[in-house]
């Protein structure tokens, strides 16, 4: 399946670490993977990027307004 944008269960997944990090505290925001902490935020081809350095799960698009 092609997909344009962050698939729905994975925005939701994700939910936590956008609402810290829009709260101006990304060092709150844990993997909803592994709960590992800090996250690695990143500008990456015009997207921003938010992995895990260690379960390597990520998410990749263009968040917010």
């Amino acid at each position: 399946r092609k997909d344009s944008g962050v698939d729905e269960e994975a925005y939701l997944l994700w939910q936590d670490v956008f609402d810290a990090i829009a709260a101006g505290r990304p060092g709150d925001a844990s993997c909803p993977h592994c709960r590992h902490r800090p996250l690695t935020i990143e500008e990456v081809d015009s997207s921003t990027r938010i992995s895990c350095s260690k379960c390597k799960q990520y998410i990749q698009g263009k968040f917010g307004p």
